[in-house]
């Protein structure tokens, strides 16, 4: 059996199977996630965060003593198969979900608005912080967007050449996640004067991108914007040092992982990977909490698990509140996390805050840059929250 499937029906069972006596002080919240389809390396970690932050909570008396079970769905990254998950979910009693992708996200934004269903998501697409089309969907930590700019802004702030402005060429997936980010780069880099050059697609699952870096070659980008996943970016990386592209790469959340190293090589030194969370919990308050909870040692150093327990801690907080106010209902946790309170994650960034009008909850982002094949941070950037960058 699939490693990566045998995680997930493992996962279920041990998580959902509880006795009769106790169920009826059961919470459901429901997980969808790739475990079979093309980003699954990077959404098996992310639903183990989630996983072991609501172990975490069971283990520290839960929901106001209502355990959560885990109702585990594999969507393999298409979109009918994460309408049928959600609606088998819903029919299940989960009071909310941990869904992934961008595509689903946005796909099931009205249905889950129109259900009252809270949806927290690895998708950090910046159309989901706006509450006016998304009320009822969260994410942790600053959307797409924003870690584009703040990359457009790391660029513009270290320029050095006082002849010339930067050119710069953007590499993206053709589907939601991809096209999400691409009027934010072009409106941020004209006012920061930097000059898009290019565009070209490598998608999920691509083992070369030799035409791509090819095309780019030739249009001599100073910088390369990737908004890709890590196990894309390697051989955009390698082919890019074999067609002798001289260019400095940037990207977003995804664009690396534990095993883009290994993966992408020595082309992968210089790589700058603009991040919302720390890459490792040693050292922060909440360690000994997921060490506590992990199933592996590893998971302590995985940024995609990281996230994902980031985005359970704060719907737990949602959902201990709402509890406490009498009303553990998708419209109370609702309720609970706009509030405004700041909610703690345990030094893993900074807290979170939404609020009725603005589902933002963080301008905050880290800069590293891959150095001796290592990620080495390079320092904060905080965005201002401008109104008109809003679900843009």
């Amino acid at each position: 059996m699939n490693g990566l499937l045998k995680f997930s029906l493992g996962m279920s069972m041990a998580l959902s199977v509880m006795s009769s006596e106790g169920r009826a002080q059961d919470v459901k919240v429901g997980v969808i996630y790739d475990a079979t389809g093309p980003v699954a390396t990077q959404s098996v970690p992310y639903a183990k965060g989630v996983q072991a932050a609501i172990r975490s909570i069971n283990l520290n008396g839960g929901i106001n003593g209502k355990k959560i079970t885990a109702l585990v769905e594999d969507y393999g990254y298409q979109i009918p198969r994460a309408f049928t998950a959600y609606k088998k979910l819903k029919g299940a009693g989960a009071v909310a979900i941990q869904g992934f992708g961008s595509g689903d996200t946005e796909a099931l934004m009205e249905t889950v608005a129109k259900d009252k269903m809270p949806w927290f998501s690895a998708s950090y697409a910046a159309s989901l912080a706006d509450p006016k089309g998304a009320p009822y969907n969260y994410f942790a930590g600053a959307d797409y967007s924003s870690q584009a700019r703040a990359g457009l802004k790391h660029i513009a702030d270290n320029w050095a050449d006082t002849t010339r402005r930067p050119t710069l060429a953007i590499i993206y997936t053709d589907n939601a996640f991809g096209k999400s980010v691409l009027p934010a780069i072009e409106s941020y880099a004209a006012e920061l004067k930097i000059k898009v050059v290019g565009k070209e697609v490598v998608n999920p699952g691509a083992l070369d991108a030799v035409s791509a870096v090819t095309r780019l070659k030739d249009l001599k980008p100073d910088y390369i914007w990737l908004q890709q996943i890590a196990s894309t970016v390697a051989p955009i990386v390698r082919d890019a040092k074999k067609v002798g592209l001289n260019t400095s790469f940037y990207g977003g959340v995804w664009t690396y992982d534990p095993n883009l190293i290994k993966l992408a090589g020595p082309a992968i030194e210089g790589l700058v990977s603009v991040q919302i969370a720390a890459l490792s919990a040693r050292g922060l308050p909440v360690e000994a909490a997921v060490r506590a909870a992990a199933e592996n040692p590893g998971d302590v150093d995985d940024h995609n698990f990281l996230r994902g327990w980031v985005a359970m801690i704060a719907l737990g907080d949602g959902m201990k509140a709402a509890d406490a106010a009498g009303n553990l209902t998708g419209e109370g946790i609702k309720t609970a996390l706009d509030s405004g309170k700041p909610i703690d994650v345990g030094g893993l960034m900074p807290p979170l805050v939404y609020s009725p009008t603005d589902h933002r909850s963080g301008d905050t982002v880290f800069i590293y840059r891959i150095a001796d094949q290592k990620p080495v941070l390079l320092g904060e950037v905080v965005l201002e929250r401008r109104a008109d960058w809003l679900g843009k």
